[in-house]
């Protein structure tokens, strides 16, 4: 991580949590101790559970500035794992308002509960909506692009009844600097959903891609080719991206649609007029990849991701990839190439068949143009005349093809979790410092 990263982080950090904590601050300062602790515990739950819902939109927002210092994959893991805290925080508002006096119970029936009370009690159902189908979503057999728009939705919706719940009560909105705070909150809001519904949508508009071509290789995996429809679009710098990293792609229609899908850059960063991705169909819209046809519109939000040699530089590198996780390997050894670095590499690729190598065609050409690279596949289902690595990446295969000069050189992977999981514990079991490892998670269709 760059000098600078750990002060920006520590920044961020310490701004999201006063923004998090703000409303319990207003909370303590009407703070009534005649109305008792548990009510008084009750409130501050529900405020703190409410600012942290709204800074979710933020998470979710694709901020440039923090994905810088974090990464995007952290950040939206960071954003999963708040919500139980969300989900904790507001079903603890009114369970401890019913053990502690079970008169509170009647607000349930919202045939005859004030208004006040009908928006808690639909802004805690649409919670538990929220939850279930993120957490369950492939069980429930929810598309993604459905779950997507529906994510939205609800959390939008969860957001604006209890802001409303709030506002009715008015107890703790009395003061003008406190509607001050609300209102505050309620535009903050307001303004990430139209920078990321309105204005970035119109950015790429501006900045939109064409389809050149889609080459179809044996492993079943497709290459897309993309290319600026208008350079100056891109301001005088153009576009550019570091190796490694990774855009959200949504073809066709309009750069408004809900659903966009992340893919890692395949191609060099020196030549970022024209891009590649290489996508494996299976379904959704990854299965309509193939039929692309020349000249139709593709919108690009991105370049994301820190998986990248800037932030990691060293003497030498190691890449583990598994399947579809070689892509974003593809593209910094084609970089590499381009820019003439001659620093030794490895890659470990795993895959299931070896007749299903996806990226094989294009690692051959890499190899007969970097004579410091060197590739070994591991093949998890082999046929009977394959002689090479078969298996898993554990340790003993790490052990035994990694180089002696295995603690100068920094590691990169990417694959599904489990691999990821399996290959990073490998390393650090055979000394390789957590320093030297970058990895980038996102679970997405």
């Amino acid at each position: 991580m760059p000098p600078r990263m750990p002060f920006r982080a520590l920044s961020w950090t310490v701004l999201y949590a006063l923004l998090a904590l703000a409303p319990l601050i207003v909370s303590l300062v009407q703070l009534d101790p005649g109305r008792g602790f548990w009510v008084n515990l009750s409130v501050a739950a529900g405020f703190v559970g409410l600012s942290l819902m709204g800074l979710q939109f933020v998470l979710a927002a694709h901020a440039v500035r923090t994905a810088r210092v974090f990464g995007l994959d952290l950040l939206l893991r960071f954003h999963r794992q708040m919500t139980w805290l969300i989900a904790l925080l507001i079903f603890a508002h009114p369970i401890i308002l019913f053990v502690w006096d079970a008169r509170f119970l009647a607000l349930l029936d919202v045939t005859q509960a004030p208004a006040r009370a009908r928006f808690a009690v639909v802004s805690v159902i649409l919670l538990g909506i929220l939850i279930v189908t993120s957490v369950w979503r492939r069980r429930l057999r929810i598309r993604y692009a459905v779950w997507q728009v529906a994510h939205s939705v609800l959390a939008t919706l969860i957001v604006i009844t209890a802001l409303a719940h709030v506002l009715l009560i008015g107890y703790y909105v009395g003061e003008a600097w406190e509607k001050a705070l609300w209102v505050l909150y309620s535009l903050a809001f307001v303004s990430i959903g139209v920078w990321v519904r309105v204005v970035r949508p119109i950015v790429r508009w501006r900045r939109r891609w064409r389809v050149v071509a889609v080459e179809n290789d044996a492993a079943g995996s497709s290459t897309v080719i993309l290319e600026q429809v208008d350079p100056s679009a891109f301001g005088p710098k153009g576009f550019a991206f570091h190796a490694g990293q990774y855009a959200w792609i949504h073809a066709g229609g309009s750069p408004f649609a809900m659903t966009y899908h992340p893919f890692s850059f395949s191609s060099s960063a020196q030549h970022p007029e024209q891009v590649r991705f290489t996508i494996k169909p299976e379904q959704g819209f990854t299965a309509t990849v193939p039929d692309l046809a020349p000249g139709s519109v593709v919108y690009l939000d991105g370049p994301w991701g820190h998986l990248t040699m800037e932030r990691n530089e060293a003497e030498a590198f190691v890449f583990i990839a598994a399947g579809v996780g070689v892509t974003p390997m593809l593209s910094m050894l084609a970089t590499l190439t381009d820019r003439g670095d001659e620093r030794p590499c490895l890659l470990i690729l795993g895959n299931r068949h070896e007749d299903r190598i996806i990226g094989g065609e294009a690692l051959e050409r890499l190899q007969q143009r970097m004579p410091g690279l060197e590739v070994v596949h591991v093949i998890s289902r082999p046929g009977e005349v394959w002689g090479g690595e078969s298996g898993r990446i554990r340790v003993d295969l790490l052990d035994r093809v990694l180089p002696r000069d295995r603690l100068r050189r920094s590691y990169f992977l990417c694959a599904s979790g489990p691999v990821m999981d399996a290959a990073t514990g490998a390393l650090i079991d055979l000394g390789i410092p957590e320093s030297s490892i970058s990895a980038e998670r996102f679970a997405m269709a």
